[in-house]
C-alpha cells in the first residue's frame, strides 16, 4: 500500500507517494499539506535534526504537525533526514524540497527498521513534583508536574516534545546529556526518571543522585 513522505516546511513541503518506487513528487503549500494527506493511511516525516544527532528548534516544528496528522487517525512515522537534506545539497537540487523527500521515501523502502512511529505517551502511578529545576530522563511532561526549569533526555520524539513544550532543553545523545549533568549550574530539586531506564541511574553524575530520583512507569496512552 503506498504512502506518503513529507519533507516539512513552515510554508512549503516536498512530498513523494510510493510503496516500492515513487510514483510521484513534487512541492506542495504547507497550507494544502493535510488536504493532500486525506487518502493516505501511512504519513512519514523527515525529522530534521542537528548534525551532532540532538533536536533543533525545527524537530519541534516538525513533531507539533505530526501530532496533528496522527490525531486525523493517520499512521504516523518518522525518520531521521540528516542523510537525505545532505545529498540534496551535494546535488545541488534546486527542489530540493522534492528530492528530500523522494530520497525520504526510498530510504524507508529500502529500511522501513529505521523509522519510529510517532506515539503519546502517559505518565501513570504519578505523583505530584514541585520544584524549580529537575532533570528529565525518559518521561512526558504530566499535569501533575510544576518544575519552572531543567534539562532533559529522550529518544523519544513524542516525549521529546512535552518537556520541550514546557521550557526543558532536551537531548537525545546520551554522551552529551551525561555530560551536561556534569556541569549543571543549578542543583536539581530531583531526577525525574522512567522506571524501564534506571539501569542507567549509575551512568549520570549529579550529587545526591539516589536520594533526588523519583521513578515513574510511562504507558502509551
Amino acid at each position: 500500500m503506498a504512502l506518503i513522505a513529507i519533507d516539512y516546511g513552515k510554508s512549503k513541503c516536498g512530498y513523494a507517494i510510493g510503496s516500492v518506487f515513487v510514483s510521484e513528487s513534487g512541492t506542495i503549500k504547507t497550507a494544502d499539506l493535510v488536504k493532500k494527506i486525506g487518502r493516505f493511511d501511512t504519513v512519514l516525516f523527515g525529522l530534521p535534526l542537528s548534525m551532532s544527532g540532538n533536536y533543533s528548534t525545527q524537530t519541534f516544528e516538525v513533531i507539533k504537525f505530526a501530532l496533528k496528522i496522527k490525531k486525523l487517525g493517520k499512521k504516523v512515522l518518522l525518520l531521521d533526514e540528516r542523510v537525505t537534506t545532505k545529498m540534496a545539497k551535494s546535488f545541488e537540487k534546486r527542489d530540493d524540497d522534492r528530492f528530500s523527500a523522494e530520497q525520504l521515501l526510498l530510504e524507508y523502502i529500502q529500511n522501513p527498521d529505521r523509522a519510529v512511529e510517532l506515539k503519546e505517551y502517559k505518565v501513570v502511578e504519578s505523583q505530584p513534583v514541585s520544584c524549580n529545576f529537575a532533570v528529565f530522563v525518559e518521561v512526558p511532561y504530566d499535569e501533575s508536574f510544576s518544575v519552572k526549569e531543567g534539562i532533559g533526555f529522550s529518544k523519544d520524539p513524542y516525549i521529546a516534545y512535552t518537556l520541550f513544550k514546557q521550557g526543558i532543553f532536551v537531548y537525545r545523545v546520551w554522551r552529551d546529556f551525561r555530560e551536561a549533568t556534569k556541569n549543571l549550574e543549578k542543583v536539581p530539586e530531583f531526577v525525574i526518571m522512567n522506571i524501564e531506564n534506571r539501569q542507567v541511574i549509575s551512568e549520570l553524575d549529579i550529587e545526591n543522585l539516589q536520594r533526588l530520583t523519583l521513578f515513574f512507569k510511562v504507558v502509551v496512552k
